[in-house]
């Protein structure tokens, strides 16, 4: 049976996470893996190289040398590893997971929050206070996004939830009671 994506992501991270968490290395570890990503995610030619039946085996291993470069033995490990099992397409997805356990185990929320309009300084910091509460997190790194066809309200994302507090939404569960 064919695993999918998310669970092969999953998977690795946590395997990773575990090991680095032991060694204390998991800042340096995630520094290395998001300049991986990042390369990974701008060249996406690369991956496909990689993955080509066109191109030997010897020159894709010049190109891994190149990517792991300067880079930790676990870093290098994880990067033979997902290549030697045919997985190098999901090292994006990989490192995303991992990040997301690491930010887990330091009490870091990544938020997402989509508004009609801009929020002012003081919105922003009352939003994050009721985020640290409700996820009990010591930090809270919110990232804004206007959409202005959201008409009012908020849509915040934050740990796998979406709390929905915009105005279509409150429109459309009002056109739900009417309905009944």
């Amino acid at each position: 049976m064919a695993l999918d994506k998310a669970t092969i992501a999953k998977r690795y991270a946590v395997a990773l996470f575990e090991l680095t968490h032991d060694q204390g290395t998991d800042e340096s570890t995630m520094a290395e893996l998001l300049a991986i990503r990042e390369v990974l995610v701008q060249n996406s030619e690369f991956t496909k190289a990689l993955l080509s039946l066109r191109i030997n085996e010897d020159t894709k291993r010049q190109l891994l040398a190149t990517l792991s470069k300067d880079t930790s033995q676990v870093v290098k490990n994880l990067i033979e590893m997902t290549f030697d099992y045919r997985r190098i397409q999901y090292l994006p997805a990989i490192i995303t997971k991992y990040e997301e356990l690491v930010n887990k185990a330091a009490g870091i929320v990544n938020a997402t929050v989509q508004t009609a309009v801009p929020l002012s300084d003081e919105q922003v910091l009352r939003l994050k206070e009721k985020l640290v509460a409700r996820f009990q997190a010591s930090e809270v790194r919110l990232t804004q996004i206007v959409d202005e066809n959201i008409l009012g309200g908020v849509i915040v994302k934050a740990n796998d939830q979406i709390l929905d507090g915009s105005l279509a939404t409150k429109l459309a569960a009002i056109r739900q009671s009417i309905i009944r």
